[in-house]
């Protein structure tokens, strides 16, 4: 697993140094030219979208079987970026997205997909597209999570999650590359995480177990390391788009064979102005939240609305 892990660091990191590096600096092009050319003229820019998803299955009396289910699915990307003269770059992100799924012969709304993360990034101009930066992201849910399984023949179901438990707060000092909106990378060997949980899911844990990574009768855990982050976005062909959102973190303190990545992309299949499809692929694996890879799917068929 580690040596799979390591490929694909590498493979990621060779791919973002030859983006970042294909096209030429112009160490010669002043602030305000720059601010101009990225900005579209505009010193604050708002952008967006807005998805909503319904994907639907129903059976009766079909041989084959099959249970019938419904998915609802909400979405919101939106940006917030502000640009001066003096060379201060300042862009911020709000991700959320929420999905429950009925199916029938469960008495319990089951998640498909719950999670919200703010992103801020702070930087001063170098160059045309290299700047210093400061970054601040966290991370957690909504929803509470539950694990489900029947007893007696009944189902049951156990509350293991909540919001800001866990929570995931991580700062890095760095350096920010940004060629458009399109695509950006943020690399911060100076970077600090802290794991944050309540400890009433702490307290009743047994000597040598853990929590999301955090001890007994505590409620965070701090770690030290480097992290690289990252946004990619092409239309691959006519109205098919890819986005990619990666980060990858490697922890000094402890650990560091261990490379955790976070990678989600979307295909986003555009019918007209209105009507699209997306396709989400979510790989995650951090050895303290769980250890083992976490894989998340999502396809269908909605709504969606850009500003």
């Amino acid at each position: 697993m580690a040596l799979k892990k390591t490929i694909f660091f590498i493979g990621i990191f060779h791919l973002i140094i030859l983006q970042s590096f294909s096209q030429e600096i112009d160490e010669d092009l002043p602030f305000d030219a720059v601010i101009e050319s990225e900005m579209g003229g505009k010193r604050m820019k708002f952008y967006g979208n807005t998805r909503f998803n319904f994907n639907q299955a129903h059976f009766s009396n079909w041989i084959s079987g099959g249970e019938s289910s419904l998915t609802f699915l909400y979405g919101l990307d939106y940006n917030f970026n502000y640009s001066d003269r003096n060379g201060l770059v300042w862009d911020n992100n709000l991700l959320l997205s929420l999905g429950m799924t009925s199916i029938s012969g469960s008495k319990f709304l089951k998640k498909a997909d719950d999670r919200i993360e703010i992103g801020s990034l702070l930087g001063k101009q170098i160059n045309q597209f290299w700047n210093y930066s400061g970054l601040l992201n966290f991370k957690t849910q909504l929803l509470p999570g539950y694990r489900f399984y029947k007893q007696e023949g009944i189902e049951v179901r156990d509350k293991i999650s909540q919001i800001f438990s866990p929570a995931i707060l991580q700062a890095g000092l760095g350096w920010y590359f940004k060629r458009s909106d399109d695509f950006w990378l943020n690399l911060s060997p100076l970077s600090a995480r802290l794991i944050i949980v309540s400890k009433k899911y702490t307290r009743p844990l047994e000597i040598g177990k853990k929590y999301f990574g955090v001890d007994p009768n505590k409620r965070s855990k701090f770690f030290f390391g480097a992290s690289f982050n990252g946004f990619y976005k092409n239309e691959i062909m006519k109205n098919i788009i890819w986005e990619n959102k990666y980060s990858i973190y490697v922890n000094y303190l402890e650990k560091t064979k261990n490379i955790d990545f976070d990678w989600n992309t979307n295909l986003r299949f555009k019918v007209n102005s209105k009507i699209s499809g997306n396709l989400v692929l979510h790989l995650l694996y951090d050895d303290d939240l769980l250890g083992k890879l976490q894989v998340r799917e999502l396809m269908g068929l909605g709504i969606n609305v850009d500003l």
